[in-house]
């Protein structure tokens, strides 16, 4: 009973995660978690509908606006329309294809497609493209830890994020999922 208390409140901590970095100087779109699979037009908010549609009207006018095809992406992500949010993800990764936020949000849709090979991929694009992209590394984690179930993996992921960045934000809880993949209570619960 405890073991599946402690997997499930691992699981529940680690779903909230942004892709933006603390780190950054300059403001990106808004930043895409890894919150679990959502089905299509499953919106948080009312307003995202509207919002696709300015974006829609913006690009009709501008199809390569850099901005409009991320913050259409994000739309789409927000609402559950993975699909499409990939789609815009592809065209703004056409035109700055070394943008590791973008990717690090496409691999995250990509995972609740239930793709999560396709989402490592992209993690490790964004990763290749930024090395010091801290989400893109703990996204990279929890896709290892949950859906490959390579703890070793997502260990060392961990790791190198406590390495590169002792105070990250989410350093207690990557602690935490690390010490729980090394007492085996994680693997115990799964």
């Amino acid at each position: 009973m405890i073991q599946k208390l402690l997997a499930a409140a691992v699981l529940l901590l680690a779903l909230p995660m942004g892709c933006g970095k603390p780190q950054d100087k300059k403001p990106s779109p808004a930043p895409r978690t890894v919150e679990g699979v959502k089905k299509p037009g499953e919106a948080r908010t009312p307003y995202y509908l509207g919002l696709i549609e300015e974006y829609r009207t913006i690009l009709a006018e501008d199809p390569h606006n850099f901005a409009a095809l991320i913050g259409s992406g994000n739309a789409y992500y927000d609402s559950g329309e993975w699909k499409k949010a990939i789609s815009m993800y592809e065209q703004a990764l056409a035109i700055d294809p070394r943008n590791a936020d973008v990717r690090a949000d496409m691999g995250t849709a990509y995972l609740n497609l239930g793709m999560p090979d396709r989402a490592i991929a992209e993690y490790r694009l964004a990763l290749q493209h930024e090395p010091g992209h801290l989400n893109a590394r703990y996204n990279l984690g929890i896709v290892y830890a949950n859906n490959k179930k390579d703890y070793a993996a997502a260990i060392r992921v961990w790791e190198e994020i406590l390495k590169i960045a002792p105070n990250y934000p989410r350093a207690d809880h990557i602690r935490a999922m690390i010490k729980a993949l090394k007492t085996g209570k994680m693997k115990a619960a799964r």
